[in-house]
């Protein structure tokens, strides 16, 4: 089937997909691609994100989470058939969510405790494959009240899926750390570098905000930003990694 496209659908898409390849920051890179993304194909929400073997998911938001995706990237993924095939397979794939239900989706434990519960109705999901460990993952969604996804969307996903894919590398190169294993603050944007060597200096949102002349609400954000993006869960780990050489510093500009 030949998707029947506008003019404003295929310059929004091109504008975000252009935007998405020059942006440096994950977030930048996952705003620029959902919002043309979406217009594309006509959903709700537009998630891109990894697929990793040996750790946990992640997606990439522009902004905050969702309230009820929060589970998601720690627990739910599993659960998840696309992640199931995904890690069951090297091979890339991008299918509708039909393609998957064996029948017995709508009565799983993650339909019940994570899907119908976050509104969502249908989606399209695609996986593309970096290395052994990793992929990058673009979900289209619908939510309850909409139609399903049809044939027309899913060719349209198709038939953009190699402009997908050049996003999500982009976005696994400036996701991953510096080497294998090291973590380095060039992950950061410059605000969130200046929070993170504060915080390693032993500062608080308070003393941070007050040293860089934000509010303690912005600090405490950037925090949350800073521990997520380096894969870190609290002050003393971030500073336990500074300790022991494992962070790798940037001038910052």
């Amino acid at each position: 089937m030949q998707p029947n496209l506008t003019f404003e659908q295929i310059q929004r898409w091109s504008s975000g997909i252009t935007a998405a390849v020059g942006a440096t920051l994950p977030e930048e890179i996952s705003a620029h691609f959902t919002a043309g993304a979406c217009h594309l194909t006509a959903s709700d929400q537009v998630y891109i994100g990894l697929y990793l073997r040996e750790s946990a998911s992640i997606t990439i938001y522009e902004r905050d989470a969702d309230n009820w995706n929060r589970d998601y990237d720690t627990r739910k993924y599993r659960q998840d058939p696309f992640f199931r095939r995904f890690a069951g397979t090297r091979q890339d794939f991008l299918l509708p969510l039909s393609a998957l239900d064996g029948g017995d989706f709508h009565t799983s434990a993650y339909y019940r405790d994570f899907y119908e519960p976050s509104g969502s109705f249908d989606e399209i999901t695609g996986v593309f494959n970096f290395d052994r460990n990793a992929a990058g993952f673009v979900t289209y969604l619908r939510r309850r009240g909409a139609r399903p996804f049809g044939a027309e969307e899913l060719a349209l996903a198709e038939a953009t899926a190699d402009a997908t894919r050049l996003v999500l590398e982009r976005l696994w190169r400036q996701w991953r750390p510096a080497g294998d294993n090291a973590l380095s603050l060039a992950r950061l944007s410059m605000r969130e570098r200046q929070v993170a060597l504060l915080l390693i200096d032993g500062g608080c949102a308070k003393t941070i905000s007050r040293d860089l002349s934000i509010s303690p609400g912005t600090v405490r954000n950037h925090i949350k930003t800073v521990y997520r993006k380096l894969g870190l869960h609290s002050q003393v780990e971030l500073m336990a990694a500074a300790r022991d050489g494992d962070l790798s510093y940037p001038s910052l500009p």
